[in-house]
This record gives C-alpha cells, sequence and structure tokens, in this order.
C-alpha cells in the first residue's frame, strides 16, 4: 500500500535537516546561520529570557528537487520576486550602513548617496509583503524626511531621521520576523 501523506517528505526532510544541524553543532559550530547544505539555511539564536537560556531555530529549504542553486527553476515568478527582495534587501542595509557612519561622523552625504537610498528603499517597498503596508508607509515618510533634511542642509534632521528609520526597522522585525 502506498503512502499518500503529503507532510510525510517535508517531515523527512525537516529530520535530515535538524539531524545535519545537530552533527555541526556537536562539531563546535556556534555561528548564527548556518548553510548545511546548497539550498538549505538554518539560523540559531540563543538568548537569555526571564533567566533562562532560551534558542529559536529556523530551517528553510527549497524543494528536494531544487537542491542545488544551479538547479533552482527561475521561472517560478515567486522564487524570482524572493531572490530580487532578497537582493535589495541587502543592497538597501549596506547603503543605510554608510548613511548611518555618514551622519555618525555629523557629516550629510552627497545628493546620489541619498538618492541610491531612496530607490532602494522605494524598491522595497514595492517588493515588500502587503501585510507589511503600515511598516512600509511609515519607513517611506521617514525616507522622505531624510531627503527633506539633506535638501535643507539639517544635519540634526537628517541624524533624527537616521534613528527613525533604524527604530522603523527593529519595530517591523520585531513584528514581522
Amino acid at each position: 500500500m502506498e503512502d499518500r501523506d503529503p507532510s510525510r517528505a517535508w517531515r523527512r526532510d525537516l529530520a535530515r535537516h535538524l539531524e545535519a544541524l545537530a552533527e555541526r553543532l556537536r562539531q563546535g559550530e556556534t555561528q548564527d546561520d548556518l548553510a548545511l547544505y546548497p539550498g538549505v539555511e538554518a539560523s540559531i539564536h540563543v538568548k537569555e529570557k526571564k533567566g533562562r537560556t532560551a534558542a529559536k531555530v529556523s530551517i528553510k529549504w527549497l524543494p528536494t528537487t531544487y537542491d542545488t542553486p544551479e538547479m533552482i527553476p527561475c521561472l517560478d515568478e515567486g522564487l524570482k520576486q524572493l531572490g530580487r527582495f532578497k537582493e535589495n534587501k541587502k543592497r538597501l542595509a549596506a547603503i543605510f550602513g554608510d548613511l548611518q557612519r555618514i551622519a555618525a561622523r555629523g557629516d550629510l552625504p552627497d545628493a546620489g548617496n541619498l538618492q541610491e537610498f531612496l530607490d532602494a528603499a522605494r524598491e522595497f517597498s514595492r517588493l515588500a509583503d502587503p501585510e507589511w503596508r503600515a511598516e512600509m508607509q511609515a519607513f517611506m515618510d521617514h525616507a522622505a524626511n531624510l531627503e527633506s533634511a539633506l535638501q535643507n542642509r539639517q544635519i540634526e534632521m537628517f541624524r533624527h531621521e537616521i534613528r527613525d528609520l533604524q527604530n522603523q526597522m527593529v519595530s517591523c522585525h520585531r513584528e514581522h520576523k
């Protein structure tokens, strides 16, 4: 008799990935993010909460037929959009880090740096999950204020908006991760 339980395959995959993660931990790896196999990522976050240690483990993998990056079927629009989203998020984080360093020095960025950030922010907003609409609107409002601060050469307002953008990102991650 054939087993038709559709959850059995993903349960077997998850068990295999957990075993690989356990072996890596036994070998002494302690980094937060680990690549277990091509197309399989694990993250471990350990923190102390109310005097007790808590660990959160997350494993993400593509379906078994996509186990190697060269086999990822980029004809799938969902995978394409996820790839664009992740690339844009990394780009946005890098540009934002540059803006933070500039503001920390007490300087204003040049218009090109800010325009690059605004373009990446708009693309991020376009690709973002619709569930994040309110948070993205607040983020984009702060980005517009950042642009206004640069146009008016107001360093303190610029630094304030950088802090507000950082707080908005932290809040959004807390809410939706």
